[in-house]
């Protein structure tokens, strides 16, 4: 059975996201529809970039991936599709596409032409991507529903660290429901610039510091804190069965860097 998939800021408390659903199952009866999260914090294009890209490649072939966030039509901000690895994304171009594809590029890119049904431009999902959506799980072609693009907006945010020969300076980019804070500092560029040397963990106000990684979270006693490198590769600033955001102080966007000795 194919899958759709939906990314957005909606939150669950309203009606939006049924009406999302709704409209796909009555374009299409046989049809998966997967939230990979409809609790995007509203308009934030890199959390919505950090918990996308972590997870659409372990979709099988020929998932729709529909991005709903910011999505509203503007001149700077139109709608794409994009084909790569034998997937669809359909989303705003925002500068999210972006934050996605930041090392790779993407197969086809084509900005859509679908007009919209009514005067109202303000639930592109519905209206737009939708249509896209179903398109492509009806076998249709990317060519068929869009002009081709050779790139998508850049933005200047970024999901990657900057990096010297003894310091690495990453942010705290997504916390999740664990109160775990992800920063953008992957286990390659650790290595990379570490060469195995002794370090020093700064965040916060940078007085608090951690000295060593661990490989799992029962390294250290209930309620200690420490830093891991999650599944995805990233670095975290965690505690061993406590919220380290709530009890660190650890918010979006506070800085944490790395000193190699």
């Amino acid at each position: 059975m194919s899958i759709i998939t939906l990314t957005t800021d909606l939150g669950t408390k309203d009606h939006y996201v049924a009406i999302i659903k709704g409209e796909i199952y009555n374009q299409i009866k046989d049809i998966n529809i997967v939230d990979i999260s409809n609790e995007i914090t509203q308009f934030d294009i890199q959390e919505a970039a950090f918990i996308f890209k972590n997870c659409y490649k372990n979709f099988p072939d020929g998932t729709v991936h529909i991005i709903g966030v910011n999505e509203e039509l503007t001149n700077n901000n139109q709608h794409v599709a994009i084909q790569t690895n034998n997937q669809f994304i359909i989303g705003p171009d925002n500068g999210i596409f972006s934050l996605i594809f930041d090392e790779i590029h993407p197969d086809k890119i084509v900005q859509l032409n679908i007009p919209f049904d009514s005067d109202t431009l303000t639930f592109a999902i519905k209206d737009i991507f939708i249509k896209a959506a179903c398109h492509f799980i009806r076998g249709g072609t990317i060519e068929m529903i869009g002009d081709p693009l050779s790139d998508f907006q850049n933005k200047a945010a970024s999901l990657k660290a900057v990096i010297s020969a003894d310091h690495i300076r990453g942010s705290v980019i997504h916390i999740d429901s664990y109160g775990n804070a992800t920063s953008n500092i992957t286990i390659d560029v650790f290595n990379r610039i570490g060469k195995g040397r002794n370090f020093e963990i700064l965040y916060g106000k940078e007085t608090e510091k951690i000295t060593n990684i661990v490989s799992k979270y029962k390294d250290v006693k209930e309620g200690e804190r420490l830093a891991i490198f999650s599944t995805n590769g990233n670095l975290e600033i965690s505690m061993n069965q406590g919220k380290a955001n709530e009890l660190l102080g650890l918010e979006i966007y506070d800085i944490i860097r790395i000193e190699f000795k």
